[in-house]
């Protein structure tokens, strides 16, 4: 568990947290990705970041039951669920996207979308050969979620359509679509505007914001793009080789000394304006920040390297 304090006045405590993470460790062989990892998620939008390889899926894949933790215990809603498979993870309310979209690319969108709902189906296939009457009309209430749901997203016109036909970005939003189907309370998505054009960021961002404020859910993201990130969410948490290093308002992140070396390396500092400038050794040659102009927008000030990111392996 840390021993340094790393957040901002007024960070949340457990108790008021839809999801707590706790001291959590992950190991894979000797290589140690998580190290007593101490989070905790509340309703609203909650950001995680860091720089690539910091460990950031690997928290989502423990939360989510993809990775076993060897240390620690995650809370959702004040009950343990590192006990549960995924599937109960679900039905008890965790929903989430991957980096790269999981879809059957040869089924529709609507076919894709649909399995979000899975879980809530009282009715099996047995049923449905039968064309027992209340699964037909629980297949069709749930297709009436699924084409509300693509409604918002912009992708009702194309719900008949294969997965595969669809560009990477919307590929992108019908996963979004389907994680929030499955009436999830806490939402994990992992770089869902990576890919997108600006249209499809704004179709993205408009859809969470009206989901998150009817049905006061907790959403964590995790994103590069530091201006989406920083105005989207009112509490970020930094981790860095597999610690949390910062955790705060955007303002307090973005100007903490910890984290502009974790992004840029030894030798720089922000002044009283959160611009970020140099004050001693070369430039990092493998990292990028975005750094706070007075008005409070973000500009990137620096790029080496600007190639496609790489899925973290860790």
């Amino acid at each position: 568990m840390s021993v340094v304090d790393t957040s901002a006045p007024g960070t949340t405590t457990d108790a008021a947290a839809s999801l707590a993470v706790d001291d959590l460790h992950v190991a894979f062989g000797g290589n140690h990705v998580l190290r007593g990892v101490d989070l905790q998620f509340t309703p609203g939008f909650n950001g995680l970041i860091g720089p690539n390889g910091a460990g950031k899926t690997t928290v989502f894949n423990v939360i989510s039951g993809y990775v076993r933790s060897s240390k620690g215990a995650i809370r959702l809603h004040g009950e343990d669920v590192l006990h549960m498979s995924r599937t109960q993870r679900v039905k008890e309310g965790i929903g989430r996207t991957f980096q790269a979209p999981r879809l059957i690319l040869d089924a529709t969108v609507m076919e894709n979308t649909l399995l979000g709902r899975h879980h809530l189906f009282r009715w099996g296939h047995l049923a449905e050969l039968l064309l027992w009457p209340p699964q037909r009309r629980e297949e069709t209430e749930a297709r009436q979620v699924c084409m509300s749901m693509l409604d918002r997203f912009e992708l009702a016109d194309v719900a008949h359509e294969e997965a595969g036909a669809l560009s990477l970005g919307s590929q992108k939003l019908v996963e979004v679509a389907r994680a929030l189907v499955a009436d999830p309370t806490v939402v994990l998505l992992d770089e869902p505007a990576a890919g997108l054009g600006a249209d499809d960021v704004t179709v993205l961002l408009r859809g969470l914001r009206q989901l998150q404020a009817e049905r006061d859910l907790c959403v964590i993201i995790i994103e590069h793009d530091l201006q989406l990130v920083t105005s989207l969410c009112p509490k970020i948490s930094v981790l860095h080789f597999g610690e949390i290093i910062s955790e705060g308002s955007p303002e307090h992140v973005t100007t903490d000394p910890a984290v502009i070396e974790a992004y840029l390396g030894h030798g720089f500092e922000a002044e009283d304006g959160g611009e970020i400038h140099e004050v001693e050794g070369p430039l990092s040659e493998h990292h990028h920040i975005d750094h706070v102009e007075e008005e409070g927008t973000l500009e990137e000030v620096w790029t080496e390297d600007d190639g496609p990111e790489k899925g973290e392996s860790s």
